[in-house]
């Protein structure tokens, strides 16, 4: 059974960040995880995802924000999923990040979780040819363009996705020519 997660979080009196000292809220509201809640976790469409889930009455999902923002968070950190969730428990970042509150048990996340959701996203895509994921950042990456006030008519050449590339081809082309080749000789 689909059912929405928090967008915008109200915080309370309770809040871990409530008892923070201010330089250390001004390091926070200064940190990547001010951001991403403000530009990314608050921009997920939801309701994309809910054809994933049954229309019939069962326990309901976990938030689908969250999930979508934990594998982005996955992919920009670099981190594998037990490293994703020990970050989700111990880095308070990645809590103000999603919107989660540390005292609420409710949106409290396992690795089967996340490798549950991606499962449905592949058996989707498999169904249907449709990459909700991809939608999704797609969308992420308009309202950050329109935000910015990005002219997209212009594409810029020098992309880490082209150089990382580059670098894969330099690098099995140096590694074929080696074996086929071998050492030249220095005379």
């Amino acid at each position: 059974m689909f059912k929405h997660g928090k967008k915008d979080v109200q915080k309370t009196l309770f809040d871990q960040d409530q008892s923070f000292p201010g330089y250390v809220m001004d390091m926070l509201q200064k940190s990547w995880a001010y951001d991403f809640y403000r530009f990314i976790f608050s921009q997920i469409n939801e309701e994309r995802f809910s054809v994933l889930y049954s229309d019939k009455a069962s326990r309901p999902n976990k938030p689908v924000n969250v999930l979508v923002g934990l594998l982005i968070l996955k992919m920009e950190h670099a981190l594998s999923d037990e490293e994703l969730i020990g970050s989700l428990y111990f880095d308070y970042r990645y809590q103000y990040a999603l919107g989660l509150d540390a005292n609420d048990n409710d949106d409290r996340l396992c690795v089967n979780t996340l490798s549950n959701f991606r499962a449905r996203l592949v058996e989707y895509e498999l169904q249907t040819g449709e990459s909700l994921f991809q939608q999704e950042m797609e969308d992420l990456a308009e309202n950050m363009a329109v935000y910015l006030g990005l002219n997209k008519s212009k594409a810029r050449m020098d992309s880490s996705l082209i150089n990382s590339s580059c670098k894969n081809i330099t690098y099995r082309t140096h590694l074929y020519c080696h074996s086929q080749y071998g050492k030249r000789d220095n005379k």
